[in-house]
């Protein structure tokens, strides 16, 4: 059966605009539902002729026969959000761009989210609820784990590993073999040579560990 509406877990107006430029490029859910307390905003989307957007303030308005997909951004909000709603993951449908170009021998999860002009190389491996955003290449034998957001324009060489609940700037480059370790942030524009443990915020050419980013 033809599955034409989406439930929205948690928006943003940035993202909803992303998530619809993904939706229409592959004709896909022409109906949003959005849960949009999960953000604790308001905001009212652009019109789109080619969605009908409804706004929902309670899960129980949500229609639970269609897949769900998670509009919030950040790792951390990601997390909670998911375990908030205690859905199961392989309710949760990946959205990508059409212009994604993606080796037969790479692998996506679920709730993945993946904008225009990404390049993802072979044996590569994309966890469940990753945002990767405009601009962005995954180098061969690579991982993104759970949860994590790769900001516009980072660059990854071949066999590089990054954990879950990361998040990775804009134009951050990431060389060969390179691991990032979980919960950690890599600022904008850093070149990354040596590995980076879990809970850091790093940054810089080349990139150093600057303090800690428990939570």
């Amino acid at each position: 059966m033809e599955i034409k509406s989406l439930n929205v877990l948690g928006i943003s107006e940035p993202t909803i605009t992303m998530l619809q430029d993904n939706l229409e490029s592959n004709n896909m859910f022409p109906a949003l539902y959005i849960l949009n307390n999960l953000m604790k905003v308001d905001f009212l989307p652009y019109e789109n002729p080619l969605f009908n957007i409804h706004i929902k303030s309670h899960v129980d308005e949500l229609d639970t026969s269609n897949p769900y997909f998670l509009g919030v951004n950040k790792p951390n909000n990601k997390i909670t959000v998911f375990n908030e709603m205690n859905i199961a993951v392989e309710r949760f449908t990946s959205i990508a761009h059409k212009t994604l170009a993606i080796s037969s021998t790479s692998k996506l999860g679920k709730g993945v989210h993946i904008n225009s002009l990404v390049s993802i190389a072979a044996f590569s491996i994309i966890e469940d609820f990753v945002s990767i955003n405009r601009n962005c290449s995954i180098g061969h034998h690579s991982s993104i784990g759970k949860f994590t957001t790769v900001n516009p324009g980072a660059n990854m060489a071949g066999f590089v590993k990054i954990g879950q609940g990361c998040l990775i700037g804009m134009g951050v480059n990431i060389i060969d073999g390179i691991e990032i370790g979980s919960n950690s942030i890599i600022g904008a524009g850093s070149v990354v040579t040596k590995n980076i443990p879990d809970n850091v915020i790093a940054y810089g050419n080349p990139c150093k560990i600057i303090r800690s980013n428990e939570t």
